[in-house]
Order: structure tokens, then C-alpha cells, then sequence
């Protein structure tokens, strides 16, 4: 027998034009416990479920309030050790590459105070989607939109330390691979580290095809074989 074609569905409530209530920009697990977080960019809220997926709470964290409506908290990441990091997909101005972004040292839902600094992507590229590794480090999805008509579309994958992180100062990544011919480039802004058998490690990254006719859903597989992180020469992080 063949499985069930795939199909997506509502995570929360029912079918809604309201995109305040609809657009989940990411989402990150805690494991051990199935309890999932997901980000709303228009309305710059984080929203938790339990493992049943049933009793939502919602916070709307002070530091967020303003971020712009259509460029709130895109990647979002809840790291091993319980930790938060959340990216928004806007810069400062149109042509600057740092953005707001958070560390917050627990769950935002229950009140946890985030330090607040900067998210640097290669230039007119965004943050999109964000996934930890099991070394502690991230991977960060960024996308970027080419014009002219029609509108087209470029992703990188960057790896970054959260180590590294310092209020109020610039946070980056490293480059580690680009999505271009002959593989399929789209929206990119889903992104998943998903352990397998034999100790090997899976990337999943997922497109957005926003019901629109000149975009696509497509899910890709890749297979992680990047080093472990190390010391730096000076005991740094360094990917």
C-alpha cells in the first residue's frame, strides 16, 4: 500500500484570511517534552502548544513590539540548554544587513528577559528559518528576493555560534552552501536538523509557494557532514 499524498493543514483554529492569526514564520521543539513554539510576524507574538498541541499561550514580548509587522521574528531556535534566539527578518533600512534579534535565557511565554542584539546576513539577504546542531551550533536559512519581474529568488545557508553572541553587538555566520542550479531554488524559509541512523545527521529545508502560481512547495534533503566545533586559537568559538 502507498502512504496518504502529503497535504498541509491548520495548526491552530480554522481556515482564516486573517494572516495575523495564520502566518507561523518558524517553529522550534523542545524533545524531550513535545512542546512547540511557534513565531507570528504580524502580530510579532510567540506562541506555545503542548505536546497535544492544545492549550496555546501567547506572549508578545516588549522587545518585539517594534519590529515591523511583515519583518518580526522570522527564525526562531529553542537551544538544548533551554535558551532562545530570535531573528527578525528586517534591517534597520533598506540596504542595511544587520537586524534586531534576542537571546532570551528562558521561555519567553513564562517572562523571560531577553538581551537584545544584532543579526548580520550577506548583503539583501534575510534571516529565514534557524535549526540547532547537535554541537551546540546553528544553522541559519537566509533568503533573498531577485528582481526584475518576475520575482526570483536566492538562499544561502550560514553556520553561527551562539557562544558568540554579545548584547548589543553584531552577530554573523559563516557561509556554508548556496542553492542554485541544476538544484531547485524557491522561497526557502523552513528549515529542520533531524538526527538519523548511523550517527548521521539531515538538514530539511522547506519552500513557501504562498498560493502563487510562479512559486512552488519544495522539500529538500541534505546530508550534514561539517566538522565538529572547535576552539579557536584563543579559546573563541570558530565553525
Amino acid at each position: 500500500r502507498f502512504a496518504p499524498f502529503p497535504h498541509m493543514g491548520w495548526l491552530l483554529g480554522d481556515d482564516t484570511q486573517d494572516k495575523r492569526a495564520a502566518d507561523i514564520e518558524d517553529s522550534t521543539l523542545d524533545p524531550a517534552r513535545g512542546i512547540l513554539w511557534v513565531s507570528y510576524e504580524q502580530s510579532n507574538a510567540i506562541v506555545r502548544l503542548g505536546a497535544d498541541r492544545t492549550g496555546p499561550r501567547t506572549v508578545r514580548p516588549a522587545a518585539m513590539r517594534n519590529w515591523p509587522e511583515n519583518r518580526g521574528p522570522e527564525a526562531m531556535t529553542r537551544l538544548i540548554d533551554g535558551r532562545f534566539i530570535i531573528l527578525s527578518e528586517s534591517g534597520h533600512g533598506w540596504f542595511d544587513t544587520a537586524g534586531p534579534a534576542l537571546l532570551f535565557p528562558g521561555d519567553p511565554v513564562e517572562g523571560a528577559q531577553p538581551e537584545t542584539f544584532l543579526f548580520s546576513a550577506p548583503r539583501f539577504y534575510r534571516p529565514t528559518a534557524m535549526a540547532e546542531l547537535p554541537d551546540g551550533r546553528v544553522l541559519i536559512l537566509v533568503r533573498r528576493l531577485l528582481w526584475p519581474f518576475p520575482p526570483r529568488f536566492s538562499a544561502r545557508l550560514l553556520i553561527a555560534d551562539p557562544r558568540a553572541i554579545r548584547p548589543g553587538k553584531v552577530w554573523t555566520g559563516v557561509e556554508i552552501a548556496r542553492f542554485a542550479a541544476p538544484a531547485p531554488v524557491d522561497n526557502f524559509e523552513g528549515l529542520a536538523v533531524r538526527p538519523e541512523a548511523g550517527g548521521r545527521i539531515a538538514i530539511w529545508v522547506i519552500s513557501d509557494d504562498n498560493t502563487a502560481l510562479s512559486q512552488r512547495t519544495i522539500l529538500l534533503k541534505l546530508d550534514w557532514r561539517g566538522a565538529s566545533r572547535k576552539k579557536g586559537a584563543e579559546g573563541n568559538p570558530a565553525p
